[in-house]
């Protein structure tokens, strides 16, 4: 039995006869430039082929056609990475030496982000001091991001007065029991947030209780969102990992690494947990007053406000002299930094942006030039600040390297940041979502 009919619709929809679909979206081809690979394998002259927002190829000229329909962009002499990620940042504050909450609004949330975006970091993770301006503005960019990518976890938890509250007030969760903080946890599952953060810390009376961080825990497993925490001390650390929790933020720093056992190590790796020693917090108890000459960089007066940098400098002159524990700890810090990633842990960059004095962007930066000078190879920081971050967040099939299929968020450097980490400040050009970044035009201050 024949169906004339049928055939004519399938001719129309297959033979050329009908509307056909969507027109191909247009290409950028960025040629030349020496590709830094997902391993560290510097590739010259390479080709990256975008289409959209997503990377369609990427190699050795030789191995990439180049479509006839592209724009092309000579990249000779510069160096392409993925975009970087930040992954302990506080917005809505201007990185001045106090916190105001009355700072937290949505031009600031994107004064800040356009600050990360103009230092190429094409990713952030908000870690603990979001409310509902900045799920709007994340909820937003989702669909078509405009200025940084913003993970957040909301509003974190602390113990009763405890750290940071004295530092941010009450915006921190204070959970007086373990059912509050089941209740809360509830909340944070409404919101959608990316992750829970957990301060622990402090003074023994104020810190957060263990059945409370164990509370936490059991109940973000029910609705499977991650718990990441604020850590000092070795106990704590081990103990909120034992019961699940998924990362933590800054290194541990009253015991050697090389006294960690080897069970907590061995698990570490096997569950590619990653470690976010944000080294630049502690550093900045007496950078600015050893080295004021620092803020007169010319991108500090680009990227900050008179009123900010005046209040900046007046708290360098007055900041005291770190005592010996902040410097013991510090070393200890870099030095089980040093001995984790030799270790085979995985490490990602976080600054810890819009604490006291910690200016967007610009710490990011020192961040990666500390993890150097921890003892990490310039290729290991790299990874860091791009491949581990989208670990972290759970978003390797979309963020982290340069791969067919992957979003289109790129960094061009002027300079091999596989030489030194500091060339990671020698930013270009920036691509966010397959489209190229203004960054003269970025609201900044």
């Amino acid at each position: 039995m024949r169906f004339p009919g049928l055939v004519a619709l399938l001719c129309l929809a297959g033979c050329g006869g009908g509307k056909r679909g969507p027109a191909p979206l247009p290409a950028t081809v960025i040629e030349g430039a020496t590709w830094i690979g997902e391993h560290g394998e510097a590739v010259a002259d390479s080709v990256v082929v975008v289409r959209g927002n997503r990377i369609e190829a990427a190699g050795p000229r030789a191995s990439v056609t180049i479509p006839t329909d592209a724009q092309r962009v000579d990249a000779a002499g510069l160096f392409l990475i993925p975009g970087m990620m930040d992954l302990h940042v506080h917005l809505g504050a201007t990185g001045g030496p106090g916190f105001r909450p009355g700072d937290y609004t949505p031009e600031r949330i994107r004064k800040n982000l356009d600050s990360y975006l103009y230092h190429g970091v094409t990713t952030v993770r908000s870690a603990g001091t979001e409310r509902a301006e900045g799920f709007e503005i994340r909820n937003a960019q989702r669909a078509a991001p405009v200025t940084t990518r913003l993970f957040t976890a909301g509003r974190g938890f602390t113990g009763v007065r405890g750290h940071p509250s004295q530092e941010i007030g009450d915006i921190a969760r204070q959970p007086a029991t373990p059912e509050d903080a089941r209740a809360q946890v509830r909340e944070i599952t409404a919101q959608q947030a990316d992750l829970i953060k957990i301060w622990i810390d402090g003074k023994s009376e104020i810190r957060i209780k263990p059945e409370t961080v164990e509370a936490i825990l059991d109940e973000a497993g029910r609705s499977g969102i991650p718990v990441h925490a604020h850590i000092r001390y070795y106990q704590d650390a081990r103990h909120f990992f034992a019961k699940g929790g998924a990362g933590f933020l800054h290194m541990i720093r009253d015991r050697k690494a090389a006294d960690f056992e080897r069970e907590f190590l061995d698990e570490i790796k096997k569950r590619q947990t990653v470690f976010v020693p944000t080294l630049v917090r502690q550093e900045l108890a007496w950078l600015y007053r050893d080295h004021p000459e620092r803020l007169d960089d010319e991108e500090v007066a680009r990227l900050v406000s008179p009123e900010t940098l005046a209040a900046v400098r007046e708290a360098a002159k007055k900041m005291p002299a770190p005592s010996a524990l902040q410097k013991e700890e510090f070393a200890l810090a870099m030095a089980n930094s040093k001995a984790l990633a030799e270790a085979g842990v995985a490490f990602a960059v976080g600054s810890d942006g819009g604490s006291q004095n910690d200016l967007h962007g610009l710490m990011t930066h020192r961040e990666c030039e500390l993890l150097q000078q921890a003892g990490l190879p310039p290729k290991e920081v790299l990874k860091a600040a791009t491949r581990n971050g989208a670990l972290a967040l759970g978003k390797s099939s979309e963020l982290g390297t340069i791969a067919p299929g992957k979003l289109a968020d790129i960094v061009l450097l002027s300079a091999n940041p596989l030489e030194d980490s500091r060339n990671l400040r020698k930013v270009s050009r920036v691509m966010l979502d397959g489209k190229w970044v203004d960054r003269g035009a970025l609201s900044l201050k």
